[in-house]
């Protein structure tokens, strides 16, 4: 009993350690970066001889060489800092010590409890959000840098113009207010308002055939860019303090007014979210224009991390309430 005890202790001990969960995803990051950033570089190029949809295939079939690198993160990690790393070692070390604890409803408590407060690596599932994320922002460097060139889809097959006539078909055009219709475009105040007449002549052009098929690019992947960064992120935002906001943990009145005035935002945020990363065109395509242009307005993915305070603030509102009415009910 005593020995498990001791064992109890030393896994808990090691929660006041430098976080694993942290420590892997950051070399994780590093290497799909990199993979990333190989793309960055590489993605448009041009063997000569060839037309401009030949050289297109070219790039997919080098993206998905890329995509499949970066799916074997972890064998990268294991390559680079071999099998007996400091964190491979610290991994192994607290799942042998987990496994010393002979009962079975302790030892998972205790692993649960670990894994809250980021002591155990990524599972798989998290590697593969992280992997999942990796992969939007590769196929966004393909799409910009060998599907468009000149601000022209170089390839347009019979379902790319069916994309192209959906969003059209389903585009609110100034007034804003009249049609209600879900996808947003207005180019007053924008940097395209002096190129083009109107609305109508920038959807005439090349380059609105490119805006429409980002926007419904970026319309399919938002839910599951969302859910992949509340699979990885929703217990960090916790350990990056996001527990002095989160309604779960009031504690008395003042915790409560606090958390109320927090929650006055929570619409804003979410609000704002929607709207800059799935509804509005003219902002989302600026991306679209050149790698460069991506990368400086790659910021605007920064929503999705409002999106997530949100949705976390309104869940700790449920647990709140949920926690006070099991009260009064005992």
């Amino acid at each position: 009993m005593q020995e498990e005890m001791s064992n109890s202790q030393s896994v808990l001990s090691w929660m006041a350690s430098e976080r694993l969960y942290e420590e892997y995803l950051f070399f994780y990051i590093l290497i799909i970066v990199f993979w990333g950033a190989v793309g960055l570089f590489s993605f448009g190029f041009e063997l000569s001889g060839y037309s401009l949809q030949q050289n297109l295939f070219f790039n997919f079939i080098w993206f998905l060489i890329l995509a499949f690198a970066m799916a074997y993160t972890p064998f990268w990690y294991r390559l680079v800092f071999g099998s007996k790393a400091r964190l491979q070692r610290r991994s192994e070390e607290i799942h042998q010590k987990i496994e010393k604890i002979e009962d079975p409803i302790k030892r998972e408590a205790i692993k649960q409890h670990i894994a809250n407060d980021g002591g155990l690596p990524p599972r798989k599932l998290q590697k593969w959000s992280l992997i999942f994320l990796g992969w939007c922002a590769l196929f966004e460097l393909f799409f910009i840098s060998a599907w468009v060139k000149d601000l022209t889809l170089i390839w347009q097959p019979f379902w790319i113009q069916w994309i192209i006539d959906w969003m059209t078909a389903n585009l609110n055009l100034p007034p804003l207010n009249i049609d209600r219709k879900f996808f947003l475009l207005d180019l007053e105040g924008s940097v395209f308002e002096k190129q083009f007449v109107n609305e109508q002549a920038f959807l005439a052009s090349p380059l609105g055939d490119v805006a429409l098929v980002f926007q419904f690019w970026r319309a399919l992947i938002f839910f599951p860019i969302l859910t992949a960064l509340i699979i990885l992120l929703w217990k960090p935002i916790d350990w990056l303090g996001m527990t002095r906001l989160d309604p779960r943990y009031i504690n008395g009145v003042g915790k409560f007014l606090w958390c109320s005035v927090i929650s006055l935002f929570m619409p804003i945020f979410l609000w704002g979210g929607v709207l800059g990363l799935l509804q509005v065109t003219d902002s989302l395509v600026l991306m679209a224009l050149s790698k460069s242009m991506w990368l400086e307005n790659f910021y605007l993915n920064a929503m999705f991390i409002l999106i997530i305070f949100s949705l976390k603030i309104f869940v700790g509102w449920l647990h709140f309430w949920q926690r006070i009415f099991h009260h009064k009910s005992h």
